[in-house]
């Protein structure tokens, strides 16, 4: 059976080593919106840090940084890449977040939450945590408006592989990731199977949240040059000065 937990060492580390091309792709458009938002400097928190790149990123852009994530595994090996960062190990829902700059959640980490209350709950904590005309950048998957027919994805790596089985839900705002991983542990492959449970909601549904929460939101279908996939949107909220 599928673990509960997510993201555990073996997903882990094939996320990290084969599933950069988001943060990569967003990266250079993500700084910009930042500076563009007065934010050249200060803390910036990342909702689901994953593996840490994109906090190395900020670092070496200038920025103190402090990763989230409910993955133990994930925390492990940021801790590593970032020694100097702050990490907190926890649902973006229920932990307190510290005073910062700004927030960037990259690769739909939004998502994991476990509904409306929870995706809610966040955008006030997150609100209440910006210092005045700081900045929350993120992206967010939408649900399909017709029926979806199950998918397979398929992603080979050295010495490992991630196949998984999705299947969506629009009326029930479900996407769900029936994930088998594929690692080489000596002569053999070790394999792993995890259950990923997502809630997709509308954009307008979001941007109401946003709205209400306080924030100046503009939305984009694509990071600078790299375009978000279908169904996904970025969202730059801003807090008032």
């Amino acid at each position: 059976m599928p673990s509960a937990e997510i993201y555990q060492e073996d997903l882990a580390k094939i996320h990290i080593d084969g599933y950069a091309f988001h943060w990569e792709g967003a990266a250079s458009a993500v700084l910009h919106f930042l500076r563009e938002s007065g934010v050249k400097g200060g803390t910036v928190i990342d909702l689901g840090c994953g593996g840490g790149q994109w906090l190395e990123r900020l670092s070496a852009e200038g920025y103190a940084v402090c990763g989230v994530d409910r993955s133990g595994s994930m925390i492990k090996a940021a801790k590593q890449r970032v020694p100097h960062g702050k990490f907190i190990l926890g649902s973006f829902a229920d932990v307190n977040l510290p005073r910062c700059d700004a927030v960037t959640s990259l690769g739909e980490p939004i998502n994991y939450l476990d509904g409306r209350q929870s995706i809610r709950r966040t955008f006030t904590k997150v609100f209440q945590a910006l210092r005045p005309g700081g900045v929350f950048i993120f992206d967010a998957r939408e649900p399909a408006t017709r029926p979806v027919e199950p998918r397979i994805h398929a992603r080979l790596g050295k010495n490992w592989a991630c196949i998984a089985r999705i299947e969506e839900v629009g009326a029930q705002n479900s996407l769900v990731r029936h994930i088998s991983t594929f690692l080489k542990v000596g002569a053999n492959y070790r394999r792993r199977d995890e259950l990923h449970q997502l809630k997709v909601y509308s954009k307008s549904e979001t941007l109401g949240w946003l709205r209400d929460t306080g924030f100046r939101v503009r939305t984009y279908r694509q990071y600078g040059d790299y375009r978000l996939a279908d169904r996904q949107s970025a969202y730059v909220a801003r807090k008032p000065a």
